[in-house]
């Protein structure tokens, strides 16, 4: 079997990454998230973790069955990439949402009992 050549739509190189990074805390509050898509293309966006007022506003959006947390969610972490390919493709905005998701999951913490 063949493997299929994507083509790649990546709208930002270094210097937004450096632009992004002096804001948000530097490039370790960085990530990118590589969708694959099975028409052929490989969307990049640039994503920042998640941030304490982001979850609140989540957490808050949730308790009141608000459907719109995925939105706030998507306006607080992406800050790079092609848009349209998510507003129109729910595989996508999917793919996206989730990997976000996975961000709130980066640090590791232990409880002791003293």
């Amino acid at each position: 079997m063949e493997e299929q050549k994507l083509e790649t739509v990546r709208p930002f190189g270094d210097a937004e990454i450096e632009a992004h990074a002096a804001k948000v805390g530097g490039k370790r509050n960085l990530r990118e998230v590589i969708v694959e898509t099975d028409d052929g293309y490989a969307f990049h966006y640039l994503v920042k973790k998640p941030s304490r007022a982001v979850i609140q506003a989540i957490v808050q959006h949730e308790a009141k069955k608000d459907v719109n947390a995925q939105q706030k969610v998507m306006l607080g972490c992406v800050l790079e990439g092609d848009k349209e390919a998510y507003e129109n493709d729910g595989g996508v905005y999917g793919s996206l949402i989730g990997k976000i998701g996975e961000l709130t999951k980066t640090a590791k913490a232990d409880i002791k009992k003293i």
